[in-house]
C-alpha cells in the first residue's frame, strides 16, 4: 500500500485547533488555581478539627501536588498563548479577518493581554513616614 500524498494544512484549521487548545489550557489553569484554594481550606479546617495527623500528612501531600500543578500549568497556558500569537502574525493573509475562529483567537488574546497586565502592576511602598536608617 502506497503512503498517503500529504495534503498542505489549512491554516484555518490549525487556528481553530490552536484556539481550543489555548482555551481548556485557560480553564485548566484556572481550575488548577481554584482546587489548590480548596485544598488548602480543607487542609487548615482539617487541623483546627485536630484529624488524625496522618491524614492531616496525607493531605499535605495532597496540596503539595497542586502547587506544583498550578506553575506547570500556567507555564502550558501561556506557552500555547504565545504560539497562537506567533502563529496569527506569520499566517495573517492566509485566514478570515472576519472568520469565527480569528474573532475567538482575538478576544483570547486580548483577555490574556488583560490578565498579563494586571499582574505586571507592582504597588510601591509607602516610605514617607518612616524616619533616617528606619526599617520598614
Amino acid at each position: 500500500m502506497a503512503p498517503r500524498a500529504k495534503k498542505p494544512v489549512d491554516p484555518e484549521r490549525q487556528l481553530m485547533i490552536k484556539v481550543k487548545a489555548c482555551q481548556r489550557l485557560i480553564k485548566e489553569a484556572a481550575f488548577y488555581v481554584t482546587e489548590l484554594k480548596e485544598n488548602e481550606d480543607k487542609l487548615d479546617k482539617m487541623k483546627q478539627e485536630k484529624r488524625d495527623v496522618y491524614d492531616i500528612k496525607y493531605f499535605d501531600d495532597v496540596v503539595g501536588e497542586s502547587r506544583m500543578m498550578v506553575p506547570d500549568s500556567q507555564a502550558r497556558m501561556k506557552k500555547n498563548v504565545e504560539d497562537l500569537e506567533i502563529f496569527l502574525d506569520s499566517n495573517r493573509s492566509n485566514l478570515n479577518a472576519e472568520g469565527e475562529w480569528m474573532t475567538a483567537a482575538s478576544s483570547l488574546l486580548s483577555e490574556q493581554q488583560g490578565v498579563k497586565s494586571s499582574e505586571d502592576v507592582v504597588s510601591e511602598t509607602n516610605v514617607e513616614g518612616l524616619k533616617d536608617g528606619e526599617d520598614f
